[in-house]
């Protein structure tokens, strides 16, 4: 008999190969039938598997292998009617599968619901001890935008086509829902602008909107998920050239935005001057990446004088939150804000009462 995709047994097969195998975890063919009647009320012959098994494994498109054993090199198991260590070799490894399914769990602008079926696509890509992510997606809050995939599929279309887009940009209420109206009582106001877009990055689980606000000359950043609409403008022109913006420079790209902009909050990007100790050096690279000029300071084998270019309010929050290792040392003004930050702290927290 030869394996076809309208074979039942056979396909029943592989589904269990790819939910409970891989090379680690082999499965024998008495497991296999213990699963077809377990888990799909299905009562084999073993005879019948054996056969489907040999199919299966000589079709190479089914992915589904003998394991090799370093003592058994000469035995051809494919040729006797009980067949032990059958493994399907998925796409990606266990590992793999981990990272990508924590990777979106752990995005806090997707909505719950999209992330489960999310991770129900990505289960058919591994195999092999890949438990269920049910437990930490109830345990991750996430935001309820349903509507940020259109949003996204309207940006990138506005860019592929060099238009603007009509933004109707919103925010959360303290249930975490994306408020369609403006709500004195919470303070929120809907915003409605006309902006030309040039990129999406991410930024701690968040997608955000590198964009030009028409009424300024500035380059932005709206996030993504707080985008209650977003409507491609036909009548109103193309989009800005992005090199006529202010604060740009002529090779900037999406990806090097979010390094100069890691906590992405308004404020100018400059060279920022630093001391470090040696051994936090990794903190620079953790946050700013490894575009940074790195120099002995005089006197002092201990400390690194650093210098990267950094948006002036990310590097005062990242200095005062690494206060014990860093020292901000230049632009005066970054300075200034730190001493301004740290005053306004010790008022704040100087007068409680223990």
């Amino acid at each position: 008999m030869s394996y076809t995709k309208t074979d039942m047994l056979s396909h029943k097969i592989i589904e269990i190969l790819k939910e409970h195998s891989d090379e680690k975890h082999p499965l024998t063919q008495q497991q296999i039938c213990g699963y077809l009647e377990e888990k799909l009320g299905i009562k084999p012959n073993r005879k019948t598997v054996a056969q489907h098994l040999k199919s299966i494994i000589g079709d190479e498109n089914c992915n589904v292998f003998i394991a090799d054993k370093d003592n058994d090199d000469d035995d051809d198991k494919s040729d006797k009617k009980y067949i032990t260590d059958i493994y399907y070799a998925s796409d990606i490894t266990a590992e793999e599968y981990e990272f990508l399914a924590d990777s979106i769990i752990y995005s806090p602008m997707l909505p719950a619901d999209y992330v489960r079926d999310l991770i129900k696509k990505i289960n058919s890509l591994s195999t092999g001890n890949t438990k269920s992510k049910e437990a930490n997606l109830r345990e991750t809050f996430h935001y309820g935008n349903k509507s940020i995939f259109l949003v996204i599929e309207n940006i990138k279309e506005a860019m592929n086509t060099n238009r603007k887009l009509d933004v109707t940009i919103s925010d959360y209420d303290k249930n975490g829902k994306l408020l369609t109206k403006s709500d004195p009582q919470s303070g929120i106001k809907l915003q409605r602008v006309m902006l030309s877009p040039y990129g999406i990055v991410m930024a701690d689980g968040f997608y955000y909107l590198l964009a030009s606000d028409v009424r300024y000359d500035d380059l932005r950043h709206f996030r993504i998920d707080k985008i209650l609409k977003a409507s491609i403008c036909e009548e109103d022109g193309s989009m800005r050239d992005v090199k006529t913006l202010s604060n740009v420079p002529r090779d900037l790209k999406p990806v090097q935005y979010k390094n100069l902009n890691r906590y992405m909050l308004d404020g100018t990007v400059e060279r920022v001057h630093i001391n470090i100790k040696k051994k936090d050096i990794s903190l620079v690279l953790d946050t700013f990446g490894n575009e940074f000029t790195c120099n002995k300071v005089i006197g002092n084998d201990d400390i690194y004088d650093v210098t990267f270019r950094a948006n002036i309010q990310t590097a005062v929050r990242w200095a005062i939150a690494n206060r014990k290792a860093v020292k901000l040392t230049s632009p005066k003004k970054a300075v200034d804000i730190v001493k301004e930050e740290i005053s306004a702290l010790s008022e704040m927290y100087g007068n409680q009462e223990r």
